[in-house]
């Protein structure tokens, strides 16, 4: 009897090992690990300089004061030709996911950047930044964004 049990448990553990990587491959990323994600993926764009990661995250009604989506692109070509060198700082981010929807969610962050055409950086500035973000088609992205300086 008492070898029966001992095999017993012994298959369903060599069970449970076997299809665990089953299991967890099939999991979708919780919501706000995606967006941290998402925004960790904006952060890189912005620091590497490539305009198409950035704009992947802005969504097609995306606006920022007075600029629209394409007025934004065309804005990072001219800051990144600008700033060669750069620096992008996300810190302090706090996510506010909608709690029946779950698909939009508001971010802020304090954004710390600086720049110029060697290493030492010619500019540099902080912001407090409010986004609002929206899952489509499972993707994040960036529906509209406000930027104070910090000094303000």
């Amino acid at each position: 009897m008492r070898d029966i049990r001992r095999w017993a448990r012994l298959t369903a553990y060599c069970l449970l090992v076997a299809l665990q990587p089953l299991l967890t491959g099939c999991e979708t990323p919780p919501p706000e690990a995606a967006l941290r994600e998402a925004i960790t993926e904006l952060e890189n764009g912005l620091e590497g300089g490539d305009v198409g990661a950035v704009m992947d995250r802005l969504a097609a009604n995306f606006h920022y004061r007075d600029m629209d989506r394409k007025a934004v692109g065309r804005r990072l070509v001219g800051v990144f030709l600008r700033y060669p060198e750069r620096q992008v700082n996300f810190l302090n981010v706090q996510v506010s996911l909608d709690p029946v929807t779950l698909r939009d969610a508001e971010v802020t962050f304090n954004a710390l950047v600086w720049g110029g055409r060697a290493t030492l950086p010619e500019d540099a500035d902080s912001f407090r930044v409010r986004s609002r973000w929206r899952e489509d088609g499972g993707d994040w992205v960036l529906v509209e964004l406000e930027a104070r300086g910090l000094g303000e």
